[in-house]
């Protein structure tokens, strides 16, 4: 008797399988970046800030117009930001943070430069750290333990970005206690000359150690000891990597000419009662540090700490 086999089915029904991500539109990622937070409400004052401009108002509404368009800038340059880091991880994402959030400040300080405004580049420096060191930083702490009851970060890497901060720190004051010694030295003109000469090139030289030192920790962060910021997980993008290259760079541009009007305008702002040093060791740091105020608090909720810190204490290195 042979045997008999009966026909095989194969049940060939493939459940249809709905992706769990899917990609955003350009539609979808301008909408998601104008409606991120409530303070793009203060873009009105973007374009009314190019208008007192333009229209040679006078120095102090060029100042406030400018000032409160440049908040919702640098919330939205955070906001890309970290949108971006989503895609590249929590290492790269610190940096793009502490890189582009500081773009405002560098960009004030480079045109504040310009125009020999050296006693606000040097407030606006020194209110900084302080700005990220206790106010960004204290906002973290403050948020993120009122969402969650304990909170969990990584003690290497915040002994790394502290150990910077303090060689930073360090490389503020030697220049300082050098023109300071010297300065106590009889009145001499050939003498203040070589002191100015000595002075300049002990802070040349020191700009470029830390810069060094900068590149050496960008290194060691997203290359040898990588595993120090890797994220356990990530949250999808809001916003396609096109839009996104778009925004960071449009926006930047739109900072630029805002911070170049803001400068401009100090003096108006001056005649009002206020000294630069104020301008520059409170005033600025607001408008600099909003985009790290943001992103910083907005990731420390979300319980992501190694991040939080990042940005708060890279910042200020």
């Amino acid at each position: 008797m042979d045997p008999t086999h009966g026909p095989i089915h194969i049940d060939d029904q493939i459940e249809s399988i709905e992706p769990l991500y899917k990609p955003p539109t350009i539609t979808h990622s301008l909408n998601a970046a104008l409606y991120s937070s409530k303070l793009n409400v203060l873009l009105i004052f973007v374009p009314l800030g190019f208008l007192a401009h333009f229209l040679e108002w006078n120095s102090a509404t060029i100042f406030i117009l400018n000032f409160l368009g440049l908040i919702p800038l640098a919330n939205l340059l955070g906001f890309v930001t970290e949108d971006i880091a989503n895609r590249c991880g929590q290492a790269v994402g610190g940096l793009l943070n502490a890189t582009f959030g500081n773009a405002e400040e560098l960009i004030i300080a480079v045109l504040a430069l310009m125009r020999g405004e050296i006693r606000i580049v040097q407030a606006s420096m020194l209110g900084s750290i302080i700005s990220n060191l206790l106010l960004v930083l204290g906002s973290c702490f403050i948020a993120g333990g009122y969402k969650h009851k304990e909170q969990d970060f990584n003690k290497k890497a915040a002994q790394t970005n502290s150990g910077l901060l303090a060689i930073a720190c360090i490389g503020l004051v030697i220049p300082a206690a050098f023109h300071f010694e010297g300065s106590y030295q009889d009145d001499n003109a050939n003498r203040d000359n070589l002191q100015h000469d000595q002075d300049l090139n002990l802070s040349r030289g020191i700009a470029l150690v830390l810069l060094v030192i900068y590149v050496l920790f960008l290194y060691f962060q997203l290359k040898t000891h990588a595993y120090l910021y890797r994220e356990e997980e990530s949250e999808d993008p809001e916003l396609s990597f096109g839009a996104s290259i778009f925004l960071l760079s449009f926006i930047t541009i739109i900072i630029t000419f805002s911070s170049d009007f803001l400068i401009d305008s100090i003096e108006g702002i001056v005649d009002l009662g206020l000294n630069k040093t104020f301008v520059g060791l409170i005033l600025l740091p607001i408008v600099g540090n909003a985009a790290e105020h943001a992103s910083a608090i907005k990731v420390a909720m979300k319980n992501k700490m190694d991040l939080a810190i990042s940005i708060a204490v890279g910042s200020s290195t």
